[in-house]
């Protein structure tokens, strides 16, 4: 990041960015416990032990502390990422977030978390104009959205990266790129997980210059940071330092030296005061953390006191005052669904399926490299089968290969369906977690732009492959036939297309990648490999679940039943099959009722993206 701390900020035209009301947030004796499954019988590990502060509007708050002393912890109970297995009090303005209602208070805050999660193939302005129409609805006019992306972009010194790729900016510009997409709804408090990680001091200061920014405006800004220079650590309002899932300090951050003195722990000279506290919190001075909380939360207390008296509350109220003068803001501090009214309302579901689909051909068409590669392997395997089992189709002598060709059709479709979306949700998930938690669209809409843009791809390479394959083989060319073969197929390949989705999103990708394919494999011995009567008791439930078998006697049948006439015999004198409807009484096809037998495999398919929706949703929620 090239610019330099604050650049552009200084004339920035704030029309679209009212002030809002102050929204402060206090939290008294949170503790947060988890299952620990390194044990046997598992057990309930505490992280944090009654840890208890405010946070106020108009602050730029930092929340520090060594590895795993429970700082994001923390925060992802603050802004509602974790919440089972939390107890204790969140007050917003006074009153509690739980007679509020979480989803409530997400509706005035977001969360940005330390992942750089951003859509590579979308340009800088692409991402905002996409985030504007999701969030913003039909409550701004275009030109309205298009002069607030650009005063954002400005803002955070994006301007001149507008039709820049987001897979290119730097790590910085994809920090503050993320907190760009955000900020279009100007949220009255805003949560950010390590935000300078990765970042060189340069970039550090000026990410940090642009929250301490953002603050001053009015907002309630909470972060996590891990070990600050001094430079950085003087720019914070507040500190909250935790170790061991205890508090140990909240106040200013020049007053660390000061109250660490009182205990006997002096900060050496010329020593970092950042580093001096994250040396307490880790253990390297002698320290009583229970005298430590104690007094951190009493500090914390007077801090807060002091800080009403202050000359920071008098602007706090001026603010407030102002706001109440805008039109937009007309509310009481304490009624935070006043707040949500200041708030643009976000875009209906058609309108979020409409821009989520659009996002996603944008995205394909500038991947085009996959679709181009799944669309030529299909071509290039159906004319490998083709001249393998050229011929096949229309004669006696060669009705066993025939057999095994549309055996191998149903393979080939089956895994291209599953394995090319088997990686969709676990690769995208984290940007998936963010833009839903953060209220961008709900998760109907974003499923089905999924399906619109996967189904016709999958259905179009599918097609790609039968009609060399079917051309090559010599099937029979009646229209009646052919349909009937592409029907099964396709039925087949939407089929294992849920099941790709459904393993990606309910398994890790290391057991998802190996699981699926075995299952598959399972599945498509039954109907092939032999017939009913010759399957043992115990699996023949299996035989008439497989959603494989209905698709390959189904394949089969369109070639063969419907009373097709005797297949030539080139050479024999004799050939055993030349009448088709003799091999489909031997292997036990003649009872088979085509349409009862597609829609079950298209319900199966329906089955699995229902379940698949489902898991994401709950993986989603699961708080």
């Amino acid at each position: 990041m090239d610019e330099k701390p604050g650049a552009g900020m200084e004339s920035l035209n704030m029309d679209h960015f009212p002030r809002r009301p102050p929204i402060n947030i206090a939290f008294k004796d949170i503790r947060y416990k988890v299952v620990s499954w390194q044990t046997v019988p598992p057990r309930r590990k505490e992280i944090l032990h009654g840890v208890s502060g405010e946070f106020r509007s108009g602050e730029l708050t930092a929340i520090m502390g060594p590895s795993g002393a429970g700082k994001s912890t923390l925060l992802n109970i603050l802004a509602g990422f974790a919440v089972k297995g939390m107890s204790g009090k969140i007050m917003i303005n006074g009153e509690s977030r739980e007679s509020i209602g979480l989803e409530e208070f997400k509706k005035v805050s977001c969360y940005i978390q330390q992942d750089d999660v951003v859509r590579p193939l979308l340009t800088v302005y692409e991402a905002m104009s996409l985030a504007t129409h999701l969030k913003l609805g039909c409550s701004a006019s275009g030109k309205e959205k298009h002069q607030k992306i650009l005063e954002i972009l400005s803002m955070l010194s994006l301007h001149d990266h507008g039709s820049t790729l987001s897979g290119r900016l730097s790590g910085g510009q994809k920090k503050r790129l993320s907190l760009a997409l955000e900020l279009i709804t100007n949220p009255p408090v805003i949560f950010l997980d390590e935000p300078t990680t990765g970042l060189d001091s340069v970039s550090t200061m000026a990410c940090v210059s642009l929250m301490k920014k953002l603050a001053k405006q009015g907002r309630t800004m909470i972060c996590t940071l891990h070990q600050p220079s001094a430079k950085i650590f003087e720019q914070f309002s507040q500190l909250y330092c935790v170790a061991q899932g205890v508090s140990i300090y909240q106040g200013p951050p020049e007053n660390v030296t000061p109250f660490m003195a009182n205990f006997d722990i002096f900060c050496p000279p010329y020593h970092n005061p950042a580093d001096f506290i994250i040396e307490i919190a880790a253990g390297d001075y002698p320290r009583d953390l229970q005298r430590l909380a104690e007094a951190a939360e009493k500090s914390g207390q007077d801090y807060a006191i002091s800080n009403w008296n202050s000359e920071k509350c008098d602007r706090g109220l001026e603010m407030y005052s102002l706001a109440l003068n805008d039109k937009k803001a007309s509310i009481s501090s304490s009624d935070l669904g006043g707040v949500q009214s200041c708030l643009p309302q976000p875009a209906s579901i058609w309108i979020q399926l409409f821009h989520l689909y659009y996002r996603n051909i944008l995205i394909m068409r500038r991947d085009a490299l996959n679709i181009t590669l799944r669309f030529v392997a299909h071509i290039f395997i159906g004319v490998i089968f083709g001249y393998l089992y050229q011929g096949v189709g229309n004669n006696a002598e060669t009705l066993l290969a025939n057999f095994i060709f549309v055996y191998g059709t149903n393979l080939f479709l089956h895994y291209t369906g599953q394995m090319t979306v088997l990686l969709s949700f676990p690769l995208e998930y984290n940007v998936l977690t963010r833009e839903h938690f953060n209220r961008w669209y709900t998760l109907p809409p974003y499923c089905i732009a999924l399906l619109l843009v996967e189904l016709p791809v999958q259905a179009f390479c599918a097609i790609s492959y039968i009609i060399f394959g079917y051309y090559l083989t010599d099937q029979p060319l009646e229209w009646s036939r052919f349909l009937g073969f592409v029907m099964f197929n396709q039925a087949i390949s939407v089929a294992a297309q849920g099941t790709g989705f459904l393993a990606g999103a309910l398994l890790p990708i290391t057991l998802a990648v190996f699981l699926a394919p075995v299952f598959s494999c399972f599945f498509s011995v039954f109907g092939f490999t032999s017939k009913y009567t010759d399957i043992t008791a115990p699996l023949r439930p299996m035989y008439n679940i497989s959603y494989f078998r209905a698709a390959f006697q189904g394949s089969f049948l369109s070639l063969y039943g419907n009373n097709r006439s005797d297949l030539p015999c080139m050479e024999e004198i004799y050939c055993h099959y030349k009448k088709p409807a003799k091999f489909l009484q031997e292997m036990g096809f003649d009872g088979f009722q085509p349409i009862p037998e597609v829609s079950y495999i298209l319900a199966v398919g329906l089955l699995a993206y229902s379940l698949t929706a489902f898991t994401v949703w709950f993986k989603l929620n699961k708080r």
